[in-house]
């Protein structure tokens, strides 16, 4: 019984930090895609992949690699700029319960501030 009841905790700790991960790279995307609204268009890609990748820093999101598309759709009024970040975690001391899900994804919208941006 005791061998069914550790794999259930381990299970449930896998669980948790892959929410906590998602929770985690959601509020990358969001800081990423403000941060890219408040540039000029040219500077969006850096300035979001940079905010991104501070953000999970900080955040202690532990990724094996990490990739950040920026979008900003030109047909669209008012201009919006769309980030996405995709997260392949790092599973080190969890490689037991491989059948989880290893990467992760999260998008992000914001609305170019055009008073801050000189489009």
């Amino acid at each position: 019984m005791a061998p069914v009841l550790v794999a259930i905790a381990l299970f449930v700790v896998h669980l948790g930090r892959i929410g906590a991960a998602n929770t985690r790279l959601v509020a990358a995307a969001d800081h990423a895609a403000r941060a890219a609204s408040l540039v000029h268009p040219r500077s969006m890609e850096g300035v979001a992949r940079n905010a991104a990748l501070e953000n999970l820093l900080r955040n202690g999101l532990s990724c094996e690699s990490v990739t950040v598309d920026v979008m900003v759709p030109r047909t669209l009024e008012p201009r919006i700029v769309q980030v996405e970040l995709a997260c392949v975690l790092d599973r080190s001391g969890l490689a037991l319960l491989a059948p989880l899900p290893r990467r992760l994804e999260a998008s992000s919208s914001e609305v170019v501030d055009r008073w801050r941006v000189d489009s």
